[in-house]
């Protein structure tokens, strides 16, 4: 079979022309993406300048001026979850919550896990009074997923769930979330564990509020403020030994500080506790006469009679009580009794511990003594001297 030579050249020629037809469309293509791809990056480029400018006004208290921008930036990527974010942030600083509430919804339906989104609308919540609601999107927002730091994060949002819970009056809840708090603090984080000691005390756990300013202490003994924080724990606690060196400590870095009326408490506790530690019966004989003297001579400045026998002028009646145990005992106890009966040594002490705390009731302000002596008493409620 034989080619003509026209076909040939007919067929060469068609092949050349549709090679260089491809050229431009090539070139067109190339052009196309090219132009699209600067587009997209203009795009992404304006997104970035609205949403940085949106931050910067939303930073300098004009939420307002935020929106616009973040809805400018929106307007370019209608879809950025980001954005949405700081625009519903935005509409939240400017009191805008439910429409703050629309588009955080949005986003939750997309990411029901999103510790920040979750953070926001415990945010809504609150502002809008749902307390409740507010309450379990805190708790989700603890456990949820978050971009930076999520440790810092989650402590942050139980830091918040604490003083809502407690201002709340769930004082059970808040110490629960601030038990879990603490159990998370990184041992080295000093601070933190001075702030959770702090919290601990507002929740009414004195004991736990030591424990966190022993731990921050272990790392900066120095801070005078945490000494007299850690002090005053000790003392809610009832470790009295732990208040002093404590606060005596404290008195020590600032020795121009009058306000050391604690510490003077503190010791008197310590020196007319019978049932300190370490101490022989002599001491412990001596130390429960000289309370009982001081509970006789409170008593008696109360009622205004003799302890004897009781007032005419009528007092009440657990005072008229408390004047006859008085009467009845005092012609028992002395100093060589105190010695040799113990018994004799507890009898005489819960009459003092119950003629402080009923004369503190009704008789006006104890003295210091007469305080350490009721502090004495609510710390070994039940304990033989």
């Amino acid at each position: 079979m034989t080619f003509e030579p026209t076909n040939i050249a007919s067929r060469y020629f068609q092949r050349r022309v549709l090679l260089l037809s491809l050229i431009p469309l090539a070139l067109l293509f190339v052009l196309t993406v090219t132009l699209a791809g600067i587009y997209h990056a203009r795009e992404e480029a304006l997104v970035r300048e609205w949403s940085q400018k949106g931050s910067e006004d939303l930073s300098a208290g004009y939420p307002p001026k935020a929106f616009e921008d973040f809805r400018n930036a929106l307007s370019y990527d209608p879809n950025n979850d980001l954005v949405q974010l700081l625009l519903a942030e935005a509409l939240l600083a400017d009191g805008r919550f439910p429409e703050a509430r629309s588009y955080l919804v949005n986003l939750w339906d997309r990411s029901p896990g999103s510790g920040k989104v979750n953070y926001d609308l415990a945010h809504v919540s609150m502002r809008m009074g749902d307390w409740e609601q507010a309450v379990r999107y805190f708790q989700t927002a603890i456990y949820g997923s978050w971009d930076e730091d999520p440790a810092q994060q989650r402590n942050k949002v139980r830091l918040e769930l604490f003083e809502l819970l407690l201002t709340r009056g769930q004082t059970s809840e808040a110490q629960a979330e601030l038990a879990s708090l603490a159990a998370d603090i990184p041992p080295e984080d000093a601070t933190l564990h001075e702030q959770t000691g702090r919290l601990f005390l507002r929740a009414g756990q004195p004991s736990k509020a030591l424990a966190e300013f022993d731990a921050a202490l272990r790392f900066d003994p120095q801070q005078s403020r945490w000494l007299e924080e850690a002090g005053n724990a000790a003392f809610g606690a009832g470790d009295y030994a732990k208040a002093e060196a404590y606060l005596g400590r404290a008195a020590r870095e600032t020795p121009a500080d009058d306000d050391h009326e604690l510490l003077r408490t503190v010791r008197e506790v310590l020196d007319d506790d019978p049932l300190r530690p370490g101490l022989g019966n002599e001491e412990r004989a001596q130390r429960s006469w000289n309370a009982f003297q001081q509970g006789l001579a409170r008593l008696q400045a109360c009622t205004g009679s003799n302890t004897a026998s009781p007032s005419s002028e009528q007092p009440p009646s657990d005072l008229t009580l408390l004047v006859q145990d008085a009467k009845d005992l005092k012609e028992r106890v002395n100093l060589r009794s105190l010695r040799k009966d113990p018994d004799l040594r507890n009898e005489a002490m819960q009459l003092v511990f119950h003629i402080e705390e009923t004369t503190s009731k009704s008789c006006g302000t104890p003295t210091r003594v007469d305080e350490a002596l009721i502090l004495i008493g609510k710390q070994h409620a039940g304990n033989n001297p």
